[in-house]
């Protein structure tokens, strides 16, 4: 995926594939969001859907290896927050899941598998791309409105 005309990066860094580095991609997500103009609540809810993401990547794409990495990328262009996780482990694209029956997963009283759900309910726009280079990147847009 390119980036948009008159993008700006805000935030780009590599991360250990570790669950005790959510944190701080969290906590930047949300630092970012609210000086992009974002209300506080919004500015949550932009922190939880990626770190559901990064937990994905963790736990699925590198199977909770903790030896990889994988980099977030906060940018800006117009109107719209983008967040960017690139990584290279094992491809998912999340549009392939079917949409879930909520009623049905509390009837059931599963757990887990909300996450691209509550990304999806978060974001405006969210795509998957295999890159040339083999890299996974998962990108998550936000329109401030």
């Amino acid at each position: 995926m390119q980036r948009e005309k008159h993008q700006i990066v805000r935030f780009k860094k590599e991360f250990e594939t570790r669950t005790e580095e959510l944190h701080d991609i969290r906590q930047r997500v949300e630092d970012e969001a609210i000086d992009f103009g974002f209300d506080q609540e919004t500015a949550f809810r932009l922190a939880l859907a990626v770190d559901e993401a990064c937990t994905n990547i963790i736990k699925h794409s590198y199977a909770g290896n903790p030896a990889n990495t994988f980099e977030v990328e906060i940018s800006t262009a117009g109107d719209r927050f983008v967040i960017a996780l690139t990584d290279h482990g094992k491809s998912f694209d999340p549009s392939d899941l079917p949409v879930l029956d909520m009623k049905k997963y509390f009837e059931q009283c599963l757990r887990g598998g909300l996450g691209v759900h509550i990304i999806k309910m978060v974001m405006d726009d969210v795509a998957y791309a295999v890159m040339k280079n083999h890299a996974n990147q998962l990108r998550m847009i936000k329109r401030l409105l």
